[in-house]
Formats: structure tokens, C-alpha cells, sequence
């Protein structure tokens, strides 16, 4: 999209902070919330393409203790059988106006996305600095990624993830470019190198950028990161997925198929993502495959140039 129009709909939300929720497979009872409106048949459910999601723990205790064979958007949005974690959104622009620098921005068409950040809470943030005691600066994300830099906000937190989307008004689409978590790799790469000094028999190792101990950082891993390990990329996903329908009003969103996204965004080897957040993950939210390729690029000659090396290029797409 072109860069003023990401501004414009940046300065049309509400500024502050926007607290996000989130437990294990919460998507499955926001999607279904949204699908059965004031309410629908458990039986129509199950003949829908969302039947998967019943089968999910917390939806089959949703539905055992519901009491009847209908289900209404409020009564899912009411249950919380759990804690959540607390997150905080943020939301920037990543791209550039430079031709040469767009396969560096992993951009699918020239222009700009938007980012939707999922940056920590304090629950998080507080026993990070206690335990991993960082030097400076954000020691777990790669600065020159869309993260939440001090300063930049009257409150700062760590970014766990973000997703980059580009948006067509127009058209009412949306295209998930990219979820990502610098965090969660840096964090799990930095512990297996600590175990493996330790089974060498090194007792303290000199870490770049932290002067938290050995067994401070393996706390922090184990304990304070672990929860977030198991469900950022389905939070991510949920996240950006809301974003687009209830800020952005536009209920068509497709999502990047692994090799296609890898050719339209220039990627090589050495820079390709976990496969699994191009295949699992939008499956999982009841994305379909699709050839049909999103309006928004059918008239990028960038783009038609990019798929001839494509034998099948696809998406995948979630009509709301």
C-alpha cells in the first residue's frame, strides 16, 4: 500500500495502549464468536468448514457446559477458563519508497505495510531485566526489525512478535505478509549455547550484551518464557486477525503459502521462515488453500514477473 494511506489509518485509531488477552487456542472461540453472530445450530457447525475448531479443549468444555444445541457470539466471548497473558499492541509502518530496497524489506508489491506488534507486559518484562539483566537495548530482537524501540512510544515494552499486513481499502482485502518472533529464536539460541558450555564444563560464560548469570538466563528461558513459547504464533495470528476485522472492517484476508510468499517476498534459503507458520498455523485458523491470487497484487507487474517461476501459486484465504 502506499505510505500515506498507512499513516491515515494509523492516525485514525485510538492512541494509547491496547491491551490484547490471550490463552491457549483462545482463536478458536474469537473465530467462532464471530462466525455464529447472534447464534447458530451446533449441528450447522459441524457441517461448516469451522467444525475443526470444536474439537479443541476449551471449545468441548464451552459446549458441555453451555447447556443447548445453539451457541451465540456473547457467551464465547464470556468464557475464560483460564489466566490470560496480558499483551500490549502497537502498530507502525515497515517498507520503503526505494525500488532496490524492497526485496530487502521482504515486501510482496512496492509500497509499505502495516505492523501490528505483540509486544509484553510488564509480567513479562519485569523478571527479564531481574533475570537476564541486559546491557542495553532490546537483547532478543534484531533492531533493525519492525520492534518497539525506547522512546518511541510514551510507554515501552518488548516485542514479542508482529505480523505485517498490506491492505487494500478499495477492494476490502487484506494479505498477511509475515508473522514473526526474533525473540523466541535469540532466546532458545542463547540457552542451547549456554547447556552447551556447560556440558564442556564451563561454569560461567561470558555473554554479549547481558550480565545476568548462566543460571539466571535458564530461569528466564524455563520458567518466565516458557508460557509464551507455546502460544505466540497462534496469539500473533488471532491478534492481526481481529485487527483486520474489527479496526479495518475488511473481512477478506488471505495469507502467504510458503513457497509463494518465499518467491514474491525474494527469499533464499538462508533467510527462509519456519515452514510451519505458512502451512499449520493458517490451517489451524481454518484459512483455505486457494489459487486465486489477492486482488490487491493482480496488477503488479512485479508480481505476474515473480509467479511464472511458480508451477502452482497459491494463498491461503479466510472470508469472515
Amino acid at each position: 500500500m502506499e505510505k500515506w494511506i498507512a499513516e491515515e489509518i494509523i492516525a485514525c485509531l485510538p492512541e494509547g495502549r491496547t491491551l490484547f488477552y490471550y490463552f491457549k487456542d483462545r482463536y478458536a472461540l474469537m473465530l467462532l464468536a464471530w462466525v455464529v453472530g447472534d447464534g447458530m445450530r451446533v449441528a450447522e457447525l459441524k457441517g461448516s468448514r469451522y467444525a475443526g475448531l470444536l474439537d479443541k479443549p476449551v471449545v468441548k468444555r464451552f459446549l458441555a457446559g453451555n447447556g443447548g444445541n445453539r451457541v451465540a457470539a456473547e457467551a464465547l466471548q464470556a468464557c475464560w477458563p483460564q489466566p490470560p497473558e496480558v499483551f500490549l499492541l502497537g502498530l507502525t509502518i515497515w517498507g520503503s519508497e526505494r525500488q532496490r530496497q524492497r526485496s530487502w524489506c521482504q515486501l510482496s508489491r512496492p509500497g509499505f505495510n502495516l505492523v501490528l506488534q505483540l509486544n509484553f507486559s510488564n509480567q513479562h518484562d519485569r523478571p527479564y531485566q531481574r533475570l537476564v539483566r541486559p546491557v542495553a537495548g532490546s537483547r532478543f530482537n534484531y533492531s533493525r526489525h519492525p520492534v518497539m524501540r525506547p522512546g518511541q512510544r510514551a510507554w515501552f515494552r518488548e516485542t514479542l512478535a508482529w505480523a505485517r499486513i498490506d491492505v487494500d481499502l478499495d477492494r476490502g482485502e487484506a494479505l498477511i505478509e509475515e508473522v514473526q518472533s526474533d525473540w523466541i529464536g535469540y532466546a532458545r539460541e542463547l540457552e542451547r549455547y549456554i547447556r552447551r558450555k556447560q556440558a564442556a564444563g564451563c561454569s560461567e560464560t561470558r555473554l554479549g550484551g547481558i550480565t545476568g548469570s548462566n543460571a539466571g538466563v535458564l530461569t528466564y528461558v524455563d520458567e518466565v518464557l516458557g508460557p509464551y513459547v507455546r502460544i505466540w504464533d497462534e496469539a500473533m495470528l488471532a491478534a492481526a486477525v481481529g485487527f483486520i476485522r474489527d479496526e479495518l472492517a475488511i473481512r477478506s484476508i488471505y495469507f502467504h503459502d510458503f513457497e509463494t510468499g518465499m518467491t514474491l517476498k525474494g527469499l533464499t534459503p538462508n533467510s527462509q521462515p519456519p515452514r510451519s507458520l505458512y502451512t499449520h498455523l493458517p490451517r489451524r485458523f481454518c484459512f483455505q488453500r486457494t489459487r486465486r491470487m489477492p486482488g490487491l497484487l493482480s496488477n503488479e507487474k512485479t508480481v505476474r514477473k515473480a509467479l511464472k517461476k511458480l508451477s502452482e501459486p497459491c494463498w491461503y484465504y479466510l472470508q469472515l
